[in-house]
């Protein structure tokens, strides 16, 4: 989930066309703005303060960039000469100018700190490279030497982006555009780790469609989930996306890529930006449809959503873009705005009310792709059909009687369980009978606010039947259907709940409420901790009198009798009174343990964290007592895996606090815990033990005990003299 932060102004550019540009710092949270072409700054974005500056008498023709290599800020100097200081230099003139035979484009920091020298040719290679090999320029200077990639004459280089792949390889991207007519062609290609220096050839792609009539109003390079791939948006309000074919020359009949959007609240026929802000996302500048000022949005490539949108009050038609770190760096008239930005783990539920709006059907395309002719085709087909509906139901009776006959047959012919189907007419026919059989698992429940002719129909998509049907009370239930029909993500609704639900001191409607929604904040799960721990405790299980030890002393009593037959501990873990608990339920939801801690330090004092670490250490020994799963997390949910965690984000919440304590309670329970680590430890290790023999057994090699002898190796004693 994607979220713009309030944007603030970093300081006036005089012209954004001679605006050179911005890079990432050495120190975190700090940029180089090289704001003219004899000015530059670094400035921490946190609070607009400049850190350090510099002016020159040589006019900059390239942004300066921090050389993480060797340490040192380097910039050229009218295309053709270099200079690397040091940061405490506080003179740029008295640095030697180091002489470049071939003219520099620009200069890029790649992920990794190398320096990434790009040529007006197309050309690439490292800043080290450059200079090693400068004197091979100077004689290749008369034109003898290879041939470039791009004529700095006829063509202009722009957006130029490097990207690095997850095994390290550098991928570098940049758009061509011919000044002639405005043609543009993408061009890519795999760098040399060593060098920088292109792998093999570059490969081209026309960003153009077939038919004429539209236009390419914006185009960039996004990391996508499935490897980097294009996005380019037309003239008709179209989005267009391409994988790029790494390593192997793109097939022509692709084009620009499948149709996945269409867009309706940006102006296309005017000049839009583009840029990568991260995994599946990039951030759009353009006017609106109404010509009212401007929008910067999010867009998620993946679930194609417009997740996040900030409005401007005037719209310009010149704009740049730059991302460093999580900060979106907005150059357009004569402001350079900067827009923080939020990029959360991905939830689907998240995705789901992103946008705020109903769903217009009209717009919606089905199991379909549109190519770049404009042109639909079918993605899904179905090869037969089904049978009219009187023919279906004498199927299902003839299948009733053809059961009854096989169960009225001979008791000692036992019909097989697994039923081999031949042709497509019979697996319709088992499926029919299927849907007939099963009943679709619905609650039944009264209530008396409805007429009596109206009957209401709730669906959930994680229904619980540990506590009823998960419907709240009456003003609440409103209040949660009012948000989920708004769109609101169930964090959002969860956010606003669960405050009502603690200060209305309802705590069943709370624990439905944590059941009933599967994706929860981690602030709010501890102000829903805070208030189960203030309530007051049950006892730990029925009918058991109170002799005045401590439930880990009565459990511990409890283990060292003989434990009864393992197979009623599944049934007693349903029924138990932990499922039904209210704190069980809130340390059963999913978290972030890296998000949690900070809450858990701020939030919950320490005698609470002691208190709960008992609770946790109970439900670790007392082989009953469980938390209770959800039907989201039924496949992957293990108590005891989640109540360790919970134990680890207590320690490391108030790691400090138990280092220094003197309390001998508190010194007790930790060593307790120490020692129902070390038994499990143990346990673990009498399992690896067992798994050559398990593993032996799967194999069929059994091991004779009658004779002694192991068959795996033998012994022989030998006479030598």
């Amino acid at each position: 989930m994607a979220k713009l932060l309030a944007f603030y102004n970093l300081c006036p550019i005089n012209n954004i066309e001679e605006f050179l540009g911005l890079s990432r710092d050495v120190d975190p949270g700090c940029v180089i703005n090289t704001l003219g072409r004899n000015i530059i700054l670094v400035v921490k974005l946190s609070n607009q303060r400049q850190i350090r500056s510099w002016t020159v008498l040589d006019r900059l023709s390239s942004k300066v960039v921090y050389d993480f290599k060797s340490e040192r800020y380097a910039a050229v100097f009218t295309g053709r000469f270099l200079r690397c200081w040091e940061r405490d230099r506080p003179d740029l003139n008295t640095v030697k100018k180091i002489k470049l035979y071939r003219t520099v484009q620009d200069l890029f920091t790649l992920a990794n700190g190398e320096t990434l020298v790009l040529y007006n040719d197309g050309t690439c290679e490292s800043l080290e490279s450059a200079l090693e090999t400068r004197k091979d320029d100077k004689t290749n200077a008369d034109g003898t030497g290879p041939k470039g990639n791009v004529d700095p004459q006829t063509h202009s280089i722009r957006d130029v982006q490097v990207l690095q792949l997850e095994d390290g390889t550098p991928l570098l991207t940049y758009f061509v555009r011919r000044e002639e007519d405005g043609a543009t062609e993408l061009n890519y290609a795999l760098l040399n780790k060593s060098d920088l220096k292109v792998r093999k050839t570059f490969d081209k792609i026309k960003l153009e469609r077939i038919g004429g009539g539209t236009k390419l109003a914006g185009c960039c390079i996004v990391d996508g989930s499935d490897g980097p791939s294009l996005i380019s948006v037309w003239s008709d309000s179209r989005i267009f996306y391409l994988l790029l074919s790494l390593g192997q020359s793109p097939k022509r009949q692709e084009g620009v890529g499948n149709f996945i959007e269409m867009i309706h609240t940006i102006d296309v026929n005017q000049p839009l930006s583009l840029a990568s802000i991260g995994k599946d996302y990039i951030a759009m500048y353009a006017g609106n449809t109404n010509q009212d000022g401007a929008t910067l949005a999010l867009f998620n490539v993946q679930v194609k959503v417009f997740q996040a949108k900030q409005y401007f009050k005037v719209y310009f038609r010149a704009s740049r873009f730059w991302v460093i770190e999580s900060n979106i760096l907005l150059a357009f008239g004569q402001t350079l705005a900067v827009v923080p930005f939020k990029i959360s783990r991905e939830q689907l539920s998240d995705m789901i009310g992103s946008q705020c709006t109903s769903f217009d059907l009209s717009h919606t395309i089905d199991d379909e792709s549109l190519n770049e002719e404009g042109e639909f085709f079918d993605v899904y087909t179905y090869g037969g059909s089904l049978p009219p509906i009187e023919e279906q139901s004498g199927d299902a009776d003839d299948a009733d009687e053809e059961a009854e006959e096989n169960a009225n047959g001979s008791d000692h012919e036992q019909a097989p369980t697994l039923h081999r189907l031949n042709g497509e007419q019979e697996f319709e026919a088992m499926l029919r009978k299927a849907y007939q059989v099963s009943a679709f698992p619905i609650d039944v429940m009264a209530d008396d606010t409805l007429p009596e002719d109206m009957v209401q129909l709730k669906l959930f998509n994680n229904p619980d039947n540990t506590l009823g049907p998960l419907v709240l009370e009456q003003k609440f239930e409103i209040i949660a259907e009012e948000l989920e029909r708004s769109g609101c993500s169930e964090v959002e609704i969860c956010n606003k709940l669960v405050p009502w639900l603690v200060q209305a001191d309802l705590p069943d409607e709370l624990a439905k409420c944590l059941k009933r929604y599967s994706v929860i904040s981690e602030q709010t799960i501890v102000k829903a901790l805070n208030y189960a721990m203030s309530l007051p405790e049950e006892p730990l299980d029925e009918g058991v009198e109170d002799n005045g030890n401590s439930p880990i002393d009565t459990i511990t009593t409890v283990l060292e009798e003989p434990l009864p037959n393992q197979n009623v501990f599944i049934d007693a873990q349903c029924a138990h009174r932990s499922h039904r608990d209210l704190l069980n339920i809130v340390l059963s939801c999913s978290f972030n343990r890296t998000d949690m801690i900070p809450f858990v330090r701020t939030e919950l004092s320490y005698p609470k964290v002691t208190k709960l670490l008992q609770h946790l250490e109970y439900l670790l020994v007392d082989p009953i007592a469980t938390l209770s799963e959800t039907l989201h997390s039924a496949d992957t949910f293990d108590s005891d895996e989640k109540t360790v965690e919970w134990i680890t984000v207590l320690l490391d919440a108030h790691f400090q606090q138990f280092i220094l304590s003197k309390d001998d309670g508190t010194q007790e329970q930790i060593k307790r815990m120490l020692r129902i680590v070390d038994e499990h430890i143990e346990c673990l290790r009498q399992l690896k033990a067992l798994a050559p023999t398990l593993q032996r057994l799967m194999e069929t090699k059994k091991e004779d005990k009658r004779s002694g002898r192991n068959q795996l190796y033998s012994i022989e004693t030998i006479q030598l003299y």
